[in-house]
């Protein structure tokens, strides 16, 4: 026996959550895939090429180094993006020179500042980028007047974008507000518009614009409950007991049985990323 456990991860599943929100909104709207944190613990260098060859042309990222990984397994057609955007010059003790890896790895950088937007402009002239605009989220992107003041958009901004703050809860007032600021924001733009998560999604057609980012529920996550599960964990049994009616079970006495029960124990824990929870 082994003490150690096995970490199964679908990626047939995975290309089947992506379809099956890709047929959330009509033919016209390009369904990108967000594989940031190494797609969410599942493997970039296996998750990308496989959304790739189902028909993902264009992939989100968090950081440049993961954007220059993911560029090596899909290959140089997908567009890649990187949603913390760019440093401008490089911050003294990276190994890693970001702008280095932009050019070289052909990434877009999600440019969330105008800072960021003008050093872009300056050191990578006519290289694709986004612009991310915040519509009431207040994590990233420029407020309202900083996108404005950036005034007729250089040809190399390929989309302009926004997040939902709550769209995991469809009745959330802030949805509507934030639909009806970025469709504002970005009337009469001649650039795709992406507005929508996993969420947005499937709120429907009137959050969808141009681009729609799929992420946590290409790996099952909610709110996307009818996703299939890309993720399985098995794990061995350490021991078996009986415990009495009335007895306490692990730390804090947290749980009692209310019958007698039969338990197991098994070995995983919070350290190992299994959340500790009560009965």
């Amino acid at each position: 026996m082994t003490l150690t456990g096995d970490l199964l991860i679908d990626l047939d599943a995975i290309v089947a959550n992506w379809r099956a929100l890709n047929a959330r909104s009509a033919p016209e709207v390009e369904t990108a895939a967000v594989v940031k944190a190494d797609a969410y613990g599942c493997g970039a260098a296996y998750v990308g090429p496989v959304l790739a060859r189902a028909g993902v042309r264009t992939f989100f990222v968090a950081l440049p180094a993961e954007g220059a990984t993911l560029r090596e397994s899909v290959g140089r057609e997908p567009a890649i993006y990187v949603l913390d955007g760019y440093p401008g010059e490089t911050p003294e003790g990276w190994e890693a020179l970001p702008p280095v890896l932009y050019r070289t790895h052909e990434l877009r950088p999600v440019l969330s500042t105008r800072t960021q937007a003008e050093a872009w402009f300056r050191d990578h002239p006519g290289e694709p980028c986004a612009v991310h605009v915040d519509t009431g989220m207040n994590r990233l992107g420029m407020t309202p007047d900083s996108f404005r003041g950036l005034g007729p958009l250089p040809e190399a901004v390929r989309l302009v974008m926004s997040h939902y703050a709550c769209a995991d809860e469809p009745e959330h007032a802030l949805n509507a507000e934030q639909r009806a600021a970025f469709a504002g924001l970005t009337e009469g733009l001649d650039r795709p518009r992406s507005l929508a998560n996993t969420g947005g999604i499937l709120l429907g057609p009137d959050s969808h614009f141009d681009l729609a980012r799929a992420g946590v529920g290409l790996y099952g996550g909610l709110p996307f409950a009818e996703a299939q599960p890309a993720v399985s964990l098995f794990l061995p049994i350490l021991q078996v007991r009986d415990v009495p009616e009335g007895a306490a079970v692990g730390y804090g006495a947290e749980w009692r049985a209310s019958r007698a029960t039969r338990i197991a124990t098994i070995p995983a824990g919070y350290a190992d990323g299994v959340i500790r929870a009560t009965g």
